[in-house]
C-alpha cells in the first residue's frame, strides 16, 4: 500500500494563547498528507470526500515536531481509505504518537468526476 509521511514544526501562530496547536491546524496537516497517500496510490488527482473519527491522543504545543505518516488502508473501485497518524517530539520528550485518524478520498478525472482507481 501506499504511504506518505513529511514533519512539520508548530509555531506559535499555529497554537491558541496556552501553547497548543489549533485541532484545525494537525487537521489539515492530517489532510494535506493523506491526499499525498492516496495520489500516490491511485496515479490521478483526488478529493477529500471524508473525514472519519480523529482522536487526539495528547497534546501537542509550540516547539514540538510533528511527524504525520499515511497509509492507504482500503482501496474501493473510486475510493481509498488512508489512515494517518501525528507524533511530536521535542528536546524534553521522546516521540509519542499524539493524534490519529481515517480519511477517505475519492479519484476524480479532469472534470472533478469519480474515476475508477488504476489496478
Amino acid at each position: 500500500m501506499s504511504e506518505a509521511r513529511t514533519l512539520e514544526l508548530v509555531f506559535p501562530e499555529h497554537a491558541n494563547p496556552g501553547g497548543n496547536a489549533f485541532g484545525g491546524f494537525v487537521l489539515g496537516l492530517m489532510d494535506k498528507v493523506g491526499s499525498y497517500a492516496a495520489i500516490r496510490r491511485a496515479r490521478k488527482r483526488c478529493v477529500t470526500v471524508r473525514v472519519g473519527e480523529v482522536v487526539f491522543e495528547v497534546p501537542i504545543k509550540v516547539g514540538d515536531l510533528l511527524e504525520v505518516v499515511a497509509k492507504v488502508v482500503r482501496v474501493g473501485r473510486t475510493s481509498l481509505t488512508v489512515e494517518v497518524e501525528v507524533y511530536r517530539e521535542n528536546l524534553r520528550e521522546p516521540r509519542m504518537l499524539a493524534t490519529k485518524g481515517n480519511l477517505t478520498y475519492v479519484a476524480v478525472d479532469e472534470t472533478g468526476k469519480p474515476t475508477p482507481v488504476d489496478g
